[in-house]
This record gives C-alpha cells, structure tokens and sequence, in this order.
C-alpha cells in the first residue's frame, strides 16, 4: 500500500529486455552479432560486441530476491534469467507491480543499452537501436496512459538521429536518450538539425547515467566513481548551457536521468557567478545571448530526476521546484521498489502538500505533457 495521499509517476524507470529481443528484431545482416543472453555455468551473460562492457553478468536486474528482502545489499554481476523481475519484460506483470507501488505512469529506458552507445560500427549501433526501439513501442502499446517509451538515439550521423527520432514520435515515444559524451562536443554546429526536431517534435532528451561512449570510471575505486557517477553529465548540461544551445533552441528540453539532483545546488550559483565575474578575460567563450544567465536557462529547460537524494529535496527552491522529478529505476538492484512510496515519502519533512506531488508525479507529466491528469 501506498504511503503517499496520490499516486506517482516515475521519471526514471527501466524495462530489461527479454533474450531474444534482438535475435527476432535486428535487420538479418547482423544477426550473427545481435545482442544476446548466453547461459553458463556461473552465471547468465549479457553479450554484445562493441559495448563499454561486452560480456556483462545480469545479477544487477536478477533482482526478484528484493520481493522478499527489499533491504537486500547483495547484488553482484552473477545472476540468472529466471531471477529477472517478470515486469521487467512482460507488460500486464508490470501494472500489477505498478498498482502495489502506487505508481500511475512510469518513463521507461532500456536496461542492457545503457552501454550501447559505445558500438563503434554505427550502422550496427543503429540496427541495435532500432530493434530496441521497437520493440520499446510495442511494450509501451499494451497500456499508452501508463507505459511511456524513451528511445535510444544515435546521434551520429545527424540526419540518421534526426530520421530516427521522426520514427520513434511517430510510435508514440515521449523522449528519447542520447549519448552524455560526445566528439565533437554538443556545442558544435554538426548538431543543431537535432536539436531543431527535438523541439519541433516536443521530445525531452535525456542524458542518463552510463549511457555514454565513455564510461564514468575516473579512478580504480569503484565507491568513488559510482559516488560522483553525476560528473559526465553535470560538465555536459553546463557545457551546454555556455555554449548557447538553449538560446538558439529555446524550446529545447534536456533532462538528467538517475544522476540524482544535489549536484545541481552548487553548480547553479557558480555558473551565475563565473558568468559575472570572468567576462573580462573569458567573455570571448560567451555564447548565451538572451540575457539570461545560466541559472535562468536551467530552470527554463533543463530537469534533473533523483532517487533517494534528500538534500536534492531540500533545497528544490534553488534546483527549480519544476526541475526536480522522482524515479523509481524500477527494477534494478538500487531502485526504491517494493517500497517506492515509503522511499518517496521519507523526503519529504516538512514539505508542502502540493510540492510532494509536483516532485512525485505533476513534473513528469507537464515535462513529458503525458496524458494523466496532474
């Protein structure tokens, strides 16, 4: 039973995709390189050649275990098929989980394909996509007021990201996820077409944590990179922001995604404050033209979503009130379920009632304009 006096929207949730998702989907010419689950004597293995990992143990969905102990810590890469939450891969499991959680609507990425966008061969990155994407729609047609697909999105070529993005508004998908590092950077022009039919198509783009062609190991403890995982993506959306790309897209949305949200508490006043202060010496970098400062641009186009972040909470006056969203991860080893609503609720001391629901549920839906009522 919920804990929380409405239901939520989750903004950050996963499906994990079934093993032969690929092996039906993918065009025939890569069949022999399709994504897939390989069964060993160990554990049962995520293989796709290219990505950041290539052979990955599942045991950080094989989460069914947390049904029983939801405190359980654990999880390893080990792990099975057959311990794979049934509502990670089979919509009509999936409300029934959704309606114990007390969950309304949930924006749904990949799970495997977070390490995708690494694929060096891109016309093979873009079969991969594809077939995900797909079959992403097709989950999401079994319940279109509570499923709501976020795509997987090349981004290079752009007119390949730009034709696929088309593709998957006309499937009915709410967003779609790009690549948090890039080369070039996101400031180039190269971009701009897709930047331009995101805003036309009213399609977010997200930046979520891990999806990226690098991964975000920085040091050789794994504590500390998982810690700081926010780093690709805050030094990304900041670079963003000073390059001017919100200026020349004003009706572009970008969002964070499972990077939680306090690290945006101290970036927003030093972007304002540098933006002041280092004209002089820096002021040939300015590329923000509308005469608002960095702060301004953030609150008017950029979200961040959390999943246990209370000092994110606390101070929603300076993230954005509208800016902060919450995500259950559904159903990863760190994701709040079964308890999503007790999680939830236990940010919220001293919080207004109609605040609760903005962070639980009114954001997504007026971020997404999904089809629920705020």
């Amino acid at each position: 039973m919920s804990s929380l006096p409405f239901k939520m929207v989750s903004a950050d949730s996963h499906v994990v995709e079934p093993p032969d998702l690929w092996l039906k989907r993918i065009d025939r010419r890569y069949l022999d390189r399709a994504p897939r689950i390989v069964h060993e004597a160990d554990s049962d293995y995520f293989v796709c050649e290219g990505a950041l990992s290539e052979r990955q143990g599942i045991g950080l969905v094989a989460t069914q275990p947390k049904w029983k102990n939801p405190g359980l810590r654990g999880f390893g890469f080990a792990g099975r098929w057959e311990d794979v939450p049934p509502g990670g891969y089979d919509p009509l499991a999936r409300i029934k989980e959704m309606d114990l959680e007390g969950i309304d609507g949930e924006l749904l990425y990949t799970s495997f394909g977070l390490t995708f966008f690494s694929i060096p061969d891109l016309d093979f990155q873009y079969a991969v996509f594809q077939a995900f994407n797909d079959w992403l729609a097709n989950f999401c047609a079994s319940a279109p007021k509570r499923f709501f697909g976020i795509a997987m999105l090349p981004v290079e070529p752009v007119e390949r990201a730009v034709a696929e993005l088309q593709r998957c508004a006309k499937m009915g998908m709410r967003g779609a996820m790009i690549s948090i590092a890039q080369s070039p950077g996101y400031d180039s022009p190269l971009y701009e077409p897709l930047w331009s039919a995101a805003e036309d198509l009213q399609i977010p783009l997200s930046l979520h944590v891990a999806a990226s062609r690098k991964g975000f190991a920085y040091t050789d403890n794994i504590f500390a990179d998982f810690s700081v995982g926010f780093g690709p993506t805050m030094y990304t959306i900041t670079a963003m922001i000073f390059s001017g790309l919100f200026d020349r897209h004003p009706r572009l949305k970008m969002i964070s995604v499972e990077n939680d949200a306090s690290w945006a508490v101290a970036v927003l006043e030093r972007m304002d404050d540098r933006f002041e202060h280092d004209q002089g010496w820096a002021g040939f970098a300015n590329h923000i033209k509308s005469g608002r400062v960095p702060s301004r641009i953030f609150h008017d186009q950029i979200a961040c979503t959390f999943m246990r972040d209370k000092t994110a909470v606390f101070n929603r006056g300076i993230i954005g009130i509208r800016n902060l969203m919450w995500g259950s991860d559904y159903p990863h080893f760190d994701g709040a379920w079964p308890h999503s609503a007790e999680v939830l609720a236990g940010h919220f001391n001293a919080v207004a009632p109609e605040e609760q629901v903005r962070i639980g549920r009114r954001n997504a839906i007026e971020f997404y304009n999904l089809p629920l009522q705020p």
